[in-house]
C-alpha cells in the first residue's frame, strides 16, 4: 500500500518515511504543498496521505479541500 507523506520539515519527513517504510508502506514523498497536491491529482495517487498542517505554497487544509472536492476519484485517507 502507497502511503503519501507531505512534510516539509526534513527531520520530521525522515523520521516517518523510516517508520512508515519498516512497518512494510511505499511511502511517496512531498517537501511542500505544492509537490503533494501534483501528486495527489494523478490517477494513480495514494489512497493514505499524511499532510503537515503548514508547508510551503499550500497547507494541509487546503490540500484536505481540494481532495474533497474532487468526486470522480476514489477515496483517500487524510491524517
Amino acid at each position: 500500500m502507497q502511503v503519501l507523506i507531505a512534510e516539509d520539515d526534513a527531520v520530521s519527513r525522515c523520521l516517518l518515511e523510516a517508520t512508515l517504510r519498516k512497518l512494510g508502506y511505499e511511502v511517496v514523498v512531498a517537501r511542500d504543498g505544492a509537490a503533494a497536491w501534483t501528486i495527489l491529482e494523478s490517477d494513480d495517487s495514494p489512497r493514505l496521505a499524511v499532510l503537515d498542517w503548514m508547508m510551503p505554497f499550500r497547507d494541509g487544509p487546503q490540500l484536505c479541500r481540494e481532495v474533497r472536492k474532487r468526486s470522480d476519484q476514489p477515496y483517500t485517507y487524510i491524517f
